[in-house]
């Protein structure tokens, strides 16, 4: 019944998609990181495209609509493209390639596209907003279901993968990425019972990636925890709440979780971290043979990638257990060092990091004016989501992260709307300094 009621409401939706671009991207966001494949049972999972469905729907409506659209390109989206040149060139001149690298080189640019339709479109604070609310909601189902389920069964809920991010690793960096967008829609938020209920979601996300057994999801809630302290205006209202939220989960963890965590401090300790060591190792020795291109999405997983670099692999720099089965990369820097060589990395690296400084101007920016208070907030948000992925994202292979590409669209259109609207600066007298008024419709949706 409740597979049918799905499908059913797609008579209602995908005409809303139809009827207006930036309804058709919040439509995609919400497919994109809550795919119907994991809410549904069976064949009824997969039928239709829904995915594809929200594309093509929102691509017809930004082709036939009248109304204005903003597209530009930005030092980022520069970083962007001649990133996806070498993740394509990677591809196309690789032979040694398995079925999951057509996969998710098929979602990368299908992300591209959602990436330059997002900054087209979604250039409002009203749009901004929506985009926000959509993520923290397709994320905030999860939260909510498995943090509940966890608690009610005392911590013996295992977490399930999810199509989007994988396994109980990746599902603790996607929550906690989302965190401080769903911080920043409630402070937004009139309502005081829904504001309440998305404070209480995030408290549950804070369970959830608990319930994952997540080490590098242990390690980015420390940061976060950390950087939401040092972002709040009332410091010691949240160093008393981050206090007693600590000693109630440090009082309620599992004997186990405490034993898992420990073994952060010792690669010895746990098999699973040494054949990390490993695969990073593996997937460096891959970019010295393939500086430039690399050896492909996914490269690792091929058998004579990873068998070629085995024997040195071993005992390069350190000693490591002789593993003749295949992994990836198991870390975001070292995937796109094997996938992409050098040259991949550098441009990766740089399209983060000019993302970050990205947040950092238009915070100054919106200092400007206080009814830019928000593209502020929104901007402190997604830095600290973009952050948490950058730690946590060290030990996970998700390089071609949907949610990754959304954040970034979102950094650059809030930059942009942000420079539009704030006052102009006080200048020299021996300057004549004129400033194109900003678009009507960057106010409005």
């Amino acid at each position: 019944m409740r597979d049918l009621l799905y499908h059913a409401a797609w008579i209602f939706i995908l005409p809303i998609s139809l009827a207006a671009a930036n309804l058709g991207v919040s439509v995609w966001i919400w497919v994109a990181l809550l795919p119907p494949s994991d809410l549904l049972y069976g064949r009824l999972g997969v039928v239709l495209p829904f995915n594809k469905l929200a594309a093509a729907a929102t691509v017809f409506a930004l082709c036939t609509s009248q109304t204005k659209k903003d597209f530009y390109v930005d030092k980022l989206a520069m970083i962007i493209i001649a990133y996806s040149v070498i993740v394509t060139l990677s591809y196309l001149l690789n032979d040694s390639i398995l079925g999951i690298a057509d996969l998710q080189y098929d979602k990368f640019w299908k992300e591209l596209v959602l990436f330059f339709v997002i900054i087209g479109v979604m250039y409002s604070q009203h749009r901004l907003h929506q985009m926000a609310l959509v993520v923290s909601l397709a994320f905030g189902f999860v939260m909510v279901k498995e943090g509940l389920i966890f608690l009610l069964t005392v911590g013996g809920h295992k977490i399930e993968p999810i199509g989007t991010v994988g396994d109980n690793n990746g599902v603790a960096l996607a929550l906690l990425m989302t965190i401080p967008l769903l911080l920043y829609c409630a402070n937004y938020t009139a309502e005081r019972f829904v504001r309440i209920g998305m404070y209480v979601t995030a408290g549950l996300g804070t369970v959830t990636v608990i319930a994952t057994y997540s080490r590098g999801g242990f390690i980015g809630m420390i940061v976060l925890g950390l950087m939401l302290l040092k972002g709040s205006r009332y410091k010691i209202r949240a160093l008393i709440a981050l206090a007693v939220v600590g000693v109630v989960i440090f009082a309620t963890l599992p004997e186990n979780y405490l034993d898992r965590m420990h073994t952060i401090t010792d690669a010895t300790a746990d098999d699973s971290f040494a054949v990390r060591l490993l695969a990073w190792k593996i997937n460096f020795l891959m970019a010295l043979n393939h500086p430039f291109l690399g050896s492909g999405p996914y490269a690792s997983l091929v058998w004579t990638n990873w068998s070629a670099h085995l024997g040195v692999a071993t005992t390069w720099l350190f000693n490591s257990p002789l593993v003749l089965r295949t992994y990836v990369a198991h870390s975001i820097y070292f995937q796109v060092l094997g996938d992409t060589g050098f040259l991949g990395l550098g441009l990766f690296l740089l399209m983060l990091f000019t993302a970050w400084v990205k947040t950092i101007q238009t915070q100054r920016v919106a200092r400007r004016d206080p009814a830019l208070r928000w593209s502020a907030d929104l901007a402190r948000a997604l830095q600290m989501s973009l952050v948490v992925y950058c730690v946590s994202g060290a030990a996970l292979s998700l390089v071609y992260f949907e949610l990754l590409y959304i954040l970034l669209a979102m950094i650059s259109r809030n930059h942009r709307t942000a420079l539009q609207l704030a006052p102009v600066p006080a200048v020299s007298q021996n300057v004549v300094a004129t400033r194109r008024a900003a678009p009507a419709y960057a106010r409005t949706a």
